[in-house]
């Protein structure tokens, strides 16, 4: 059989031995070529879409829900740090004491007898959260008068807003420095995370109650409000300036910001204060050393009177109570006496640029690692190490006072890596189903599996390669075929070829070939590759391989024609031609359909050593009925194993230069 010009290796498109391979839209070949050619850069470009959604979905609000949980949990985790019991203290009057008094609320006459109570232990500041802008009688004229003569007892009023009735302050009271608001800041959610300093209904500045009984405290020790720095509007108490919030500090987002607030951290748990009831005041048993020259805050406990409100520390289960009133006004209270002794700055955010930065690292992290991590396993390890890196180093700053915001990162984290890893197991099962459709039915499943190892070598940006190699090719081809065929029918002459091909394929296969090319009866395999072969022994074994698996197709040869003696049909022969050298080898074809061949100049001298046939003499006994010619580039690399016998150089139809043939008749060790 001719083999015309083989230069060209392109096959038969209609053969129907070409996988087919659809490379898609031309003209979006070079973008998806430039992004798939290299991971890490299809990587950062997928991060950069997560990255933008998840920024998106936090500029709009759509995580402050999670941002404030996470706030809460480094306030709950963080609350217990060690800042020493603060200089308040807690009266309250619980379910028990308003059962004894047999009223509620309690009379003027009772408030004047408690604040008298509580006095006679010599406090430094008596902040009542009771409200008193009505007369309860009896006794409402001790009340004013206790109240004119006592300058550091601070009542409360409420300032209210469009939905919430003002109450105001005792009338004795109006216009002094001794009320201050009860008013909180209220998330959504019903939660507290800012304290109130100032509020401003456009007549009247107002105070409120922590903040009165911080600088009633403070007045004590030389400390009195200053301009803050770097903004003198902003407060300063000592040499702690607080910065006002704004609507989106930390992970909020347009929250209202009106006026003088600051993030609360509740250092010290959830209840650090001194705690008494009103039972217990009344027991007066040691009292004076825990109340003298401290803050006294009076108020109601008891569940019943509905003054409690939630703080992250209800989000601690079920079962967790509300915060009543008068601790949360401590806490508040506390922590201005902190700032102010600079015992503890206040919480501090992180400049918007910084947060999104901090966002996009973490994108880009992930990316990259499901580039470079590829086992599930320690991918999953590696992506629940880096969410607990990222709470703990926003527990640490928190623990410094600085909310650095989690939520974001996190998602960041884990979606640019999910996403990379879905988009490249993706590539990966295309690339593989490609690979595997091309080599598969011609190699080794041991051969594909590190075919698939080594696909970088065949795969440049996601589309097949081409490379320059040295190799070995082999044809074979039979001849006095007609007679085999006119006598099978055309039926038994598919089957006998199918046979023949399985065995020789598979002789191929067996010696680390890969099945190139069918034509008819004839078959193109190639030695050393798509392996790349770099080394010279490699490149010699892959010429012993060609040459052994020539021999076994000899021996299978014999088998065939001996049953084909035994049921009357006519014999066959085989040429075979091998050369050894350099050669391309790549995948040709339309967009459609292509194959994996070698093209070269060693492929035409391998083409021509098995068709040159008839000016040679009869095949040797030795050969039974298979030829083997080889070029001096294989038989030099063959060694003293082989039995190999000097043909002369010939000319060869296509090659300017005769070639040195040799004839290889076995192997020693089959003679013996």
């Amino acid at each position: 059989m001719s083999y015309g010009t083989l230069n060209l290796h392109s096959g038969n498109p209609a053969s129907g031995y070409w996988p087919e391979y659809e490379y898609g839209d031309p003209v979006s070949q070079p973008v998806l070529k430039r992004i798939t050619a290299s991971p890490s850069l299809a990587a950062l470009l997928l991060a950069g879409a997560v990255i933008a959604a998840i920024g998106i979905l936090r500029a709009a609000g759509y995580l402050q829900f999670l941002e404030l949980a996470g706030y809460d949990l480094l306030v709950t985790t963080t609350s217990g740090s060690e800042t020493g019991t603060p200089p308040v203290v807690l009266i309250g009057i619980t379910e028990s004491d308003i059962q004894a008094m047999g009223r509620w609320p309690l009379s003027d006459e009772q408030l004047v007898a408690v604040i008298e109570q509580i006095q006679a232990y010599r406090p430094r500041v008596i902040g009542v959260d009771i409200y008193r802008d009505q007369p309860v009688p009896p006794g409402r004229e001790a009340l004013n008068a206790l109240l004119a003569a006592l300058d550091h007892v601070i009542m409360i009023h409420k300032v209210g807003n469009a939905g919430v009735p003002a109450i105001a302050a005792p009338e004795v009271l109006k216009d002094s420095e001794r009320t201050g608001f009860s008013d909180m800041v209220v998330d959504a959610g019903g939660v507290v995370r800012r304290g109130l300093l100032f509020l401003d209904d456009g007549q009247q500045v107002y105070y409120s109650l922590p903040l009165v009984l911080a600088l009633g405290y403070l007045q004590a020790e030389g400390i009195t409000p200053q301009p803050g720095t770097p903004d003198p509007a902003w407060l300063r108490l000592g040499d702690t300036t607080i910065p006002p919030f704004e609507a989106n500090d930390g992970g909020y987002v347009d929250a209202d910001a009106g006026g003088y607030q600051f993030l609360l951290d509740y250092r010290g748990d959830e209840a650090p204060f001194r705690r008494l009831s009103l039972g217990e005041l009344q027991a007066g048993d040691g009292l004076e050393e825990l109340i003298r020259d401290r803050i006294v805050i009076l108020g109601v406990t008891a569940a019943s009177v509905k003054d409690s409100f939630a703080t992250p520390f209800s989000r601690q289960g079920p079962d967790a109570p509300a915060m009543p009133g008068i601790t949360l006004h401590g806490h508040i209270t506390a922590q201005l006496l902190r700032m102010a002794s600079g015992a503890e700055p206040p919480v501090r955010v992180v400049a918007d640029s910084h947060e999104y930065l901090w966002l996009a690292a973490w994108g880009v992290l992930g990316a990259l690692l499901a580039v470079y991590v590829r086992t599930l396993s320690l991918f999953l390890l590696a992506i629940a190490g880096g969410s607990v890196l990222i709470v703990t180093l926003s527990w640490l700053a928190f623990s410094n006072n600085w909310w650095l915001p989690m939520t974001p990162p996190v998602l960041a984290w884990v979606l640019s890596a999910g996403v990379v890893l879905v988009f490249l197991r993706g590539m990966e099962r295309s690339q593989r189903k490609l690979l595997m459709e091309l080599f598969s039915r011609n190699v080794s499943q041991n051969v594909a599996d590190e075919i698939w190892e080594q696909r970088d070598q065949f795969l440049e940006g996601g589309r097949l390669a081409a490379s320059e190699v040295t190799a070995t090719v082999l044809f074979s081809d039979l001849e006095n075929f007609t007679p085999l065929s006119e006598k099978l029918g055309p039926v038994r002459l598919m089957e006998w070829l199918n046979r023949y091909m399985e065995i020789m394929a598979g002789l191929v296969m067996q010696h680390g070939g890969i099945v190139d090319d069918y034509y008819g009866d004839a078959i193109m395999a190639d030695f050393g590759v798509p392996l790349v072969r770099e080394s010279d022994a490699e490149i010699s074994q892959d010429a012993r391989s060609a040459v052994d698996c020539a021999l076994a197709m000899r021996a299978q040869l014999d088998r065939l024609n001996a049953e084909c003696k035994q049921q009357g049909y006519p014999t066959v022969r085989m040429r075979v031609g091998i050369c050894t050298g350099e050669m391309v080898a790549g995948f040709l074809g339309s967009a459609q359909r292509m194959k994996y061949t070698t093209i070269g100049d060693t492929v035409n001298t391998a083409a021509r050593l098995e068709s040159y046939g008839k000016e040679l003499p009869e095949m040797e006994a030795s050969e039974g009925a298979c030829r083997i010619l080889v070029g001096e580039s294989t038989a030099s690399r063959l060694g003293a194993d082989y039995r190999v016998e000097s043909v002369g150089r010939l000319e060869l139809k296509g090659k300017a230069e005769p070639v040195s043939v040799y004839k290889v008749l076995g192997k020693l060790r089959d003679k013996a």
